[in-house]
């Protein structure tokens, strides 16, 4: 996978300073980018592979949050996926 920031990126949430993007028209499996410090690694929704660097705290953190809102995030990743405007994730 490839970690080229696309124009469509757009920030849809932020845990405890770790940002999580969500690009438009991006490539399959369903993933999310995200940045953590100076690092980003991307993590996909449903198999939960990691491309890329991440402590054991933050992937933990981060596979909280898909296990809580998975299907916020796949109905938004279909949504981008047709080129519409991707909006924060609604807590």
């Amino acid at each position: 996978m490839s970690f080229k920031k696309q124009a469509y990126m757009g920030a849809i949430d932020i845990i405890r300073g770790i940002l999580i993007y969500m690009y438009g028209q991006d490539h399959n499996p369903p993933h999310l980018h995200i940045k953590d410090g100076g690092d980003w690694f991307i993590i996909t929704i449903k198999d939960r592979m990691i491309y890329g660097r991440a402590s054991s705290k933050t992937i933990r953190l981060i596979n909280e949050y898909i296990d809580s809102y998975e299907d916020k995030l796949l109905a938004l990743w279909e949504k981008a996926q047709r080129g519409e405007t991707i909006e924060k994730i609604e807590r």
